[in-house]
């Protein structure tokens, strides 16, 4: 029986990567998105025999509704990848910060990730195994924190903070839960960025460049098998070096 994995914003960059490794080594895949978008229909044709699937994670109602007529047909889901992220205050001071754009941030990316996981661990739990694995970011380091992304951070931290919670709670009963923070990938995102953004990224990495979003999947697509089954409760930072080069 194939194993059943959902990833969240998987219309493209990163969860367009992992579903993409997924449907590589043999999942039942299904992709996600906040809309029916041009972008996420492509994805579920480029992926033959997946399921396409939309739905706001930060409406928990929504959540629950779409993830209980996906295991309907499923008769499970095996991993989650919690991997749908805002990202919307870029401020140079704390007196700059719009409440609700942060609001925005923490019900997707906090209450977005706990709504998915909700709507899984029942099944998860009696079926005594499953995985899920939540997408951080290299902001949410402490030593890496930054006003321009100042309520973003908190997100991600939080979500490292999540992690280890749910990590101590499940994992006696057979549900792996680990977190993975990429440090600067090359997205649809960066292509809005000027020319010294770029050079002082590449500069201030020790590898001299960006992270591809498939070396991210690499490692959710480990996490995620049973070669990782003595994982659980980790943080994975893969930035390339650039938090030992201290940029």
């Amino acid at each position: 029986m194939k194993k059943v994995i959902l990833i969240t914003g998987s219309s493209r960059g990163i969860g367009k990567a992992i579903a993409a490794e997924a449907h590589k080594e043999g999942y039942q895949v299904i992709v996600h998105g906040k809309t029916d978008s041009k972008e996420l229909e492509n994805t579920h044709r480029q992926l033959s025999g997946s399921i396409k699937t939309f739905f706001d994670i930060g409406n928990k109602e929504d959540v629950y509704k779409a993830i209980k007529n996906i295991i309907s047909k499923t008769k499970r889901i095996d991993v989650l990848v919690n991997n749908a992220g805002v990202a919307k205050n870029f401020i140079a001071d704390i007196r700059e910060v719009d409440d609700s754009k942060a609001l925005e941030e923490w019900q997707t990316n906090v209450l977005g990730s706990i709504h998915c996981i909700q709507a899984v661990i029942t099944q998860m739990l009696e079926n005594k195994t499953g995985s899920i694995i939540n997408i951080a970011s290299i902001k949410g380091y402490s030593n890496l924190a930054t006003m321009s992304t100042f309520t973003f951070a908190q997100t991600k931290a939080a979500i490292v903070s999540m992690t280890k919670s749910l990590a101590k709670t499940y994992s006696p009963q057979g549900v792996r839960v680990n977190c993975v923070s990429p440090g600067y990938i090359e997205t649809d995102q960066v292509k809005l960025w000027n020319e010294d953004t770029f050079k002082r990224i590449n500069e201030g990495t020790l590898l001299g460049r960006m992270g591809t979003p498939k070396e991210i999947a690499g490692l959710i697509l480990f996490l995620a098998s049973d070669k990782a089954s003595y994982i659980t409760g980790s943080n994975f930072l893969v930035d390339g070096g650039y938090t030992l080069k201290g940029k």
